[in-house]
């Protein structure tokens, strides 16, 4: 009784931790990418206010 009970706890808090990381870790990924990719998409816009 007591393992069966431990077992669907452990499932539950693996799901729910899952639940919880999977967007962080894509909401990170994209912040990474939209930081890389800003400076390629708009150089000319930041080497105007260089010149």
């Amino acid at each position: 009784m007591r393992t069966g009970l431990l077992i669907i706890m452990m499932m539950f808090f693996a799901g729910l931790a899952l639940d919880i990381a999977v967007p962080a870790i894509v909401l990170v990924a994209l912040v990474l990418a939209d930081r890389a990719l800003y400076p390629l998409v708009f150089r000319t816009t930041s080497e105007r206010g260089v010149a």
